[in-house]
């Protein structure tokens, strides 16, 4: 019991002093601009969004400075994640259940001002629930383009949670789409990665791809996967194929600073 009690005491006068004490100038801090964004050193340009209300809203606030009004740790998070950003590589939050992980990567979509697509894995989700699925329109069957093909062709953030929870059915589909960025429609379309396509485009133009159906990832597509430390938590471990293809950070509790 006095255990307990101390430990609190303690809690309380590291709590007392940080809001009491002066602002450390060794912190990290973050600078958003209409163009540019940075976190401690780490700078990314941002592009104008053609549909703005794919971006995500309110999750951020400033001070009168300009300076984001976060925490030490969410900013450590997001400087990390501006430099997978930066060297075109998918992000994995890990942690305990809870809405840290999202809140952390609608955070950072809002500061680097992208447009988000959100998919929610679960033991019914299929491959036509992250590819095409087809509907009837006018009497007419029609495919129509889920949350990972547009996220693919317009370049947005794909945020998939729940990972663990993935089937073996629905692994090679983002196994592919993670390692070579292809993926096969159901219309018959073939996604395919820009470097690819644009070396296509010099030597045949845009109306023989379109005829073979090849559509072009844009360079801009991320994915950020949220998922639990299993076999700590209920589900699947990833495959290494799919595992490897991540890089994955522990988003623990917040800390007092």
């Amino acid at each position: 019991m006095y255990s307990g009690n101390a430990a609190t005491l303690r809690r309380i006068d590291v709590l007392t002093r940080i809001l009491r004490g002066k602002p450390d100038k060794s912190a990290s801090r973050c600078l958003s601009g209409i163009n540019k964004v940075t976190i401690d050193g780490v700078s990314k340009d941002i592009k104008p969004s053609p549909n703005p209300e794919y971006i995500p809203r309110q999750y951020l606030r400033q001070d009168a400075e300009g300076y984001l009004d976060v925490s030490q740790t969410i900013l450590h998070h997001m400087r990390w994640m501006l430099q997978k950003d930066n060297l075109g590589q998918d992000i994995f939050l890990l942690g305990r259940p809870g809405p840290l992980r999202r809140n952390v990567a609608m955070q950072f979509i809002e500061l680097t001002q992208r447009e988000l697509e959100y998919v929610s894995l679960s033991r019914d989700t299929t491959e036509s629930d992250l590819k095409q699925r087809r509907e009837i329109e006018a009497g007419t069957a029609k495919y129509h383009d889920q949350s990972a093909v547009r996220a693919a062709i317009h370049g947005r953030v794909l945020v998939i949670e729940g990972v663990e929870k993935a089937e073996r059915n629905v692994l090679p589909v983002l196994n592919n789409l993670l390692e070579n960025r292809e993926m096969n429609l159901e219309d018959g379309r073939l996604l395919i990665p820009a470097e690819r396509y644009d070396k296509l485009l010099e030597q045949y133009g845009t109306e023989e791809l379109t005829r073979w159906g090849l559509v072009r990832v844009s360079e801009d597509f991320r994915v950020i996967a949220l998922g639990l430390p299993v076999p700590k938590y209920r589900g699947a471990p990833l495959d290494p194929p799919l595992r490897s293809r991540f890089q994955a950070r522990d988003v623990t509790n917040l800390s007092y600073q």
